[in-house]
C-alpha cells in the first residue's frame, strides 16, 4: 500500500503538539508568568531566532490578536534572505550576540525568548547569557532531545536548555524533517516552524490570561484588515512607535 505522506506529516505535527500540551504545560505556565510580569512592570517581551527560527520572532510581532509590547530582535544578516551560508556562519560567531543586545534599547523589567531547535550554537547561547547579565529573565524554546544528542558549538560548552531560566521543549526530532520517502536517503518536511509558532501562541494566550487575572486589560493588536482595525491600533502605534522596532 502506498504511504500517504501528507497524512503522515499532518499526524506527526499533531502528535508533537499533543505532547507539548501534555508534557510542557507547567513550563509554559512558568514562562507565561515571566512574560506577564514583564508586561505588568512596564517591560517588553523580546524574542530572537536565527535562520528560519527568525520567523517565530516575527510570528509574535505586530500580529492580530498578539501582545503589543513584543520587540523582535531581528538582524537581516542572520536571515537566509541575506545569505543562507552567511547566516549559518554568524550563528556560530562568538561575540555577535553582545553586539545585537548593545544595539537594542533594552527596557528594564523585560524578558527574552530565544528560539533555537538545536540550542548548540554561540549566538543563541551568548544572547541568553548576555541578557541574563542585564537582568532579563530568559525563556528558551528548544528541542532538548535533539540538543542532548549533539555537541555544543560555543565557547561556554553549554546548550540553550542549560542557560535559560525557563525551558520549553518543542519535541522537534533531530534534524527537524520527519518524512521518509522511499528512494531518498534524507528525510523531508521539517516541522519546527509550525510547532514553534504553536508554542508562542500558547504563550501568548496564557500570558494574556495571567495579565487579566491581575485585573489589567492587556494591550493587544487588532487586525488592520478589518473595518476600524487601524484606528484601534493607532493609540498603540503612537505610544510605542519610538520604542518598538520596526513599528
Amino acid at each position: 500500500m502506498k504511504i500517504d505522506h501528507w497524512r503522515k506529516f499532518r499526524d506527526t505535527v499533531v502528535e508533537i503538539m499533543d505532547r507539548i500540551l501534555e508534557e510542557e504545560r507547567d513550563s509554559i505556565d512558568r514562562a507565561a508568568e515571566v512574560l506577564s510580569s514583564s508586561i505588568l512592570q512596564g517591560g517588553f517581551i523580546y524574542i530572537f531566532g536565527t535562520g528560519h527560527s527568525m520567523s517565530i520572532a516575527l510570528e509574535m510581532f505586530y500580529r492580530a490578536g498578539g501582545l503589543v509590547r513584543v520587540f523582535p530582535i531581528v538582524d537581516i544578516s542572520l536571515s537566509v534572505l541575506n545569505g543562507a551560508l552567511k547566516s549559518s556562519f554568524l550563528e556560530r560567531l562568538s561575540g555577535y550576540a553582545k553586539a545585537l543586545l548593545v544595539s537594542t534599547p533594552i527596557k528594564p523589567s523585560s524578558s527574552l525568548i530565544v528560539v533555537s531547535n538545536s540550542g548548540k550554537n554561540a549566538l543563541p547561547i551568548e544572547l541568553a547569557l548576555e541578557a541574563k547579565s542585564m537582568g532579563l529573565k530568559t525563556i528558551g524554546i528548544t528541542s532538548v532531545t535533539f540538543s542532548k544528542a549533539i555537541p555544543a558549538e560555543n565557547p561556554f560548552g553549554k546548550k540553550l536548555y542549560e542557560v535559560v531560566d525557563v525551558v520549553i521543549d518543542n519535541k522537534i526530532p533531530e534534524g527537524d524533517a520527519v518524512i521518509e520517502v522511499e528512494g531518498l536517503e534524507v528525510r523531508v518536511a521539517p516541522v519546527s516552524t509550525i510547532v514553534n509558532a504553536f508554542v508562542v501562541q500558547l504563550l501568548t494566550i496564557k500570558t494574556i490570561e495571567r495579565i487579566l487575572e491581575k485585573g489589567v486589560k492587556p494591550e493587544v493588536w487588532t487586525s488592520a484588515n478589518i473595518p476600524g482595525g487601524l484606528d484601534k491600533n493607532r493609540t498603540y502605534i503612537e505610544k510605542y512607535v519610538g520604542e518598538i522596532k520596526p513599528l
